[in-house]
């Protein structure tokens, strides 16, 4: 008789005796600092589960022994809240009771469990001495044990019947270097086949530093009873269940328990998923109607990304990047890139559904270049489900040769190491692709764009200079007849804004700065992440090429694209705290003045003389709050706005670039450094003392500021 692989892994879920004394309830728990979650399957049980499936500790059985997980070290030393009862009673757990030689364990717990009737003797040593034959309880980080090169001595110790705490802030182990991801985390590699993971992600601090738990999730959070809530064999929130399904589907073993079962309801399902799919192109997926497409789509978007060389076409492409029409020329297209710029280089090629590229370099070197299919790295972080979550797929180039498809589709990039641009020429062969829509300033045709390429079938489209690059839908190029002038605009902003001040080391320094389009963006409007494209919605991709955007003339409705580009500029050394939403429009309104031609007094640059002076005015007859100037940017961006107004933008370059001959080690590194060094260089820049300017404004300053001032002119706007 055929078995039913759901009912197989079901079976998984029959409590190990090692686990199977109740889980003790607890309110909240409590660290000061910012814990990893983790996920659970197989025969583990979470332990400490808060109301949105968030799981904060977990245990199992592994071999002959017992693991007890948690994500934060604080848990072990405070007493707030129920966290004292909490690690207490899964120590109880792990020595059942029991009489314990124990390495890790601090003294007041130690007490805590005498209290219990459980006596410890405490064995010494670090990781990598204690004699692991001489203790039955480690209470510590897998990850020092994995440097002392003793994980798998651990592991045999636990099997053979160890009982182990195992606490790791696995976002912090990865951040430090100390392990590459989460499947390369010690503690996963020592769990992860016993049904719990650590997860890379930082939870937000909890109000007052408290977790709080609920009971009511700790059944569900296991990822495995979750899915079976999707598939209707057990009670349970299905939104909540897609939730931590999703999750847990993120990390695991692909070979595990948990995607065998949801690769069994994928094939119970598979009309009635496919559909879900298709229907993206009208409608996004939502959790709450969809949960378990919303959840499988996940793990299909995780398959495609670790294994983008046999990527298959899926059904959600439709919704996004789009279709590409089956009559569309695959063609064999040769290029050459000559001009030493690295990093993502647009091939003007695009990759269809699921089909298949072959890539040849005919240059010797390739060491360390990708291809790389698709630009769209926001992760998508909500619950409802506009596009596959990953859209970005990537492999290396391995003896001048690579194969790469995608599922979804996208255009094709070449990403190359600095080294690798600056050698020579970069020559290649790509073999199976389409054609897409692309100018490229100063090689492309006008003629040859407006005839024939901007008409091109592929749904994206790309402009793009030397120094910029727009990834934009289609639709928004098709009618543009001067892509040269589109791009010129977009160099003189970009130009205006790296002579105040070039871009930060973390926004592609040294290559081609990029907007990409979203269909719908994880952070607010727009955004600017670090060492990635600049996102705006696909609704804002027309205004970025209309030329009617690039004068003075009429409104403008370019500030937000501006304003992103401005935080790739910002320099900590001058933004202190309250100022990352305000010193960013220093760079906003520098291009709507020196490259549109907006006059200063133009009631769209939100800063004109007048209303800066009269913010000025309510806010020191409201008694200058400083509270209340960090909160509003447009308040304190009128602080900046009469300084311009006064002095000009060249006082904001002298200043900016007075930092630049200061050695880092007096670089200013708190606020009140930050405060101080701004008022004082920009004093200097224009020969006045702005000390009192700024304090009418309630920015507070130190004494020092006073004294280095002490000999220029004070200087206050007219009307004050």
């Amino acid at each position: 008789m055929k078995t039913n692989l759901l009912h197989m892994f079901v079976l998984l879920l029959i409590v190990s005796p090692k686990i199977a004394r109740a889980v003790t309830s607890h309110d909240a728990i409590y660290t000061a600092g910012n814990p990893s979650s983790l996920v659970v399957f197989g025969s583990a049980e979470a332990t400490a589960s808060m109301p949105d499936g968030t799981v904060l500790g977990a245990r199992a059985a592994v071999g002959n022994g017992r693991v007890s997980a948690i994500g934060h070290g604080g848990f072990l030393t405070e007493d707030r809240a129920n966290t004292r009862q909490f690690i207490v009673d899964e120590l109880l757990w792990l020595t059942d009771h029991g009489a314990q030689h124990a390495w890790g364990i601090s003294d007041a717990l130690q007490g805590a469990l005498k209290d219990r009737d459980v006596e410890l003797t405490v064995v010494g040593g670090t990781s990598g001495e204690v004699d692991l034959d001489g203790v039955d309880l480690i209470v510590g980080s897998p990850q020092s044990f994995a440097r002392a090169g003793r994980l798998e001595h651990l592991l045999k110790w636990i099997e053979a019947g160890g009982s182990m705490m195992s606490v790791e802030t696995a976002w912090g182990q990865i951040q430090l270097g100390h392990a590459s991801d989460v499947d390369d985390l010690a503690a996963n590699r020592l769990l992860s086949e016993h049904g719990i993971m650590y997860t890379d992600r930082a939870l937000s601090p909890g109000r007052d530093g408290l977790y709080t738990l609920d009971d009511s999730t700790a059944r569900l959070a296991n990822a495995e009873r979750a899915l079976r809530a999707l598939a209707g064999e057990e009670q349970g929130d299905r939104v909540l269940a897609a939730r931590i399904v999703r999750g847990a589907l993120a990390i695991v073993p692909l070979d595990s328990s948990l995607v065998i079962g949801a690769d069994q309801l994928r094939d119970r399902y598979r009309k009635k998923l496919t559909k879900a799919f298709h229907s993206m192109a009208e409608q996004p997926l939502k959790l709450a109607e969809n949960p378990l497409a919303c959840a499988l789509l996940d793990l299909d978007s995780r398959r495609a990304s670790l294994h983008p060389e046999t990527a298959h076409a899926h059904p959600s492409a439709a919704a996004f990047p789009g279709t590409v029409p089956d009559s569309a020329p695959r063609v064999t297209h040769r290029l050459t890139f000559s001009d030493a710029i690295p990093g993502w280089r647009s091939t003007g090629m695009y990759a269809a559904p699921g089909e298949s590229l072959k890539i040849r370099f005919m240059s010797q070197r390739t060491e360390g270049i990708f291809i790389q299919i698709g630009s769209w790295l926001d992760p998508q972080d909500f619950d409802d489900r506009y596009r596959m979550p990953h859209a970005v797929f990537r492999v290396p180039v391995v003896d001048r040769v690579a194969e790469i498809a995608s599922p979804i589709g996208g255009p094709l990039y070449i990403d190359l190491p600095s080294n690798i641009a600056q050698e020579g020429e970069v020559t290649l062969e790509i073999i199976g692709a389409i054609e897409m829509p692309r100018f490229r300033l100063g090689h492309t045709s006008l003629l040859e764009w407006q005839n024939t390429i901007r008409h091109l079938r592929a749904p994206w489209a790309e402009l793009e200079s030397d120094e910029l690059v727009l990834t934009l839908p289609t639709d928004a190029i098709r009618d543009v007849e001067r892509p040269d002038l589109v791009m010129e605009h977009w160099n003189r902003v970009h130009e205006a804004m790296q002579n105040l001040e070039p871009r930060s080391p973390r926004h592609w320094p040294d290559r081609q700065y990029r907007y990409v389009a979203e269909k719908r963006l994880s952070w607010g409007y727009m955004y600017c992440p670090s060492n990635a494209p600049i996102v705006i919605p696909m609704s804002e991709s027309r205004p970025m090429v209309e030329l009617a955007n690039f004068d003075a003339e009429g409104s403008n409705k370019l500030w937000g694209q501006y304003h992103e580009m401005g935080h790739s500029h910002q320099n900590p050394l001058w933004t202190f705290g309250g100022t990352g939403e305000v010193t960013v429009n220093i760079f906003t309104v520098l291009s709507l003045n020196t490259v549109n031609g907006y006059p200063f007094n133009y009631e769209g640059m939100r800063t004109d003389p007048a209303h800066a002076l009269s913010t000025m005015i309510k806010h020191r007859d409201q008694g200058a709050p400083f509270d209340k100037w960090k909160s509003d940017p447009f308040l304190a961006l009128q602080t900046y706005a009469l300084l311009w107004h006064e002095f000009g933008w060249d006082a904001f370059r002298d200043t900016f670039r007075s930092y630049d001959a200061t050695p880092s080690a007096d670089h200013p590194k708190e606020d009140q450094e930050k405060r101080d060094q701004f008022v004082i260089r920009f004093s200097q820049a224009v020969g006045h003392n702005l000390q009192q300017y700024f304090e009418v404004w309630g920015v507070p300053m130190s004494n020092f500021v006073e004294q280095e001032l002490k000999d220029l002119p004070a200087w206050m706007p007219d009307g004050i």
